[in-house]
């Protein structure tokens, strides 16, 4: 059975509001990591690269910045909420706006 202090840890109200900020963090950084890539020309493996990068430090400065460097008081999950869990979605997102960017900036090449 679960103990006594684990089942009001978290006030849900309070953590639902974290994860969606976390995500609009997550989806902006990534519209403005996909716009430079694209704008850079990364093609190919360098533009993932840079992604992986950029989620690295991004996930760094959330998690020492924002969360002081303990999620897990502000996350159910801890460190893998902020750096494991949304990465998919960021990638999509990501990928999106670099390909956008990168066929708008080197359409005549």
């Amino acid at each position: 059975m679960a103990d006594q202090n684990d089942l009001y840890k978290y006030f849900e109200p309070t953590v639902q509001q974290n994860t969606l900020a976390l995500s609009n963090i997550h989806t902006l950084t990534s519209w403005g990591v996909g716009t430079a890539a694209g704008i850079l020309g990364l093609t190919g493996w360098n533009g993932f690269i840079f992604f992986l990068i950029s989620w690295v430090v991004i996930s760094g400065a959330v998690v020492t910045i924002k969360c002081e460097g303990k999620p897990s008081v502000y996350f159910k999950s801890g460190t893998m909420d902020v750096v494991g869990t949304p990465v998919l979605n960021t990638l999509l997102s990501y990928v999106l706006v670099w390909t956008l960017m990168h066929a708008l900036v080197y359409i005549y090449d």
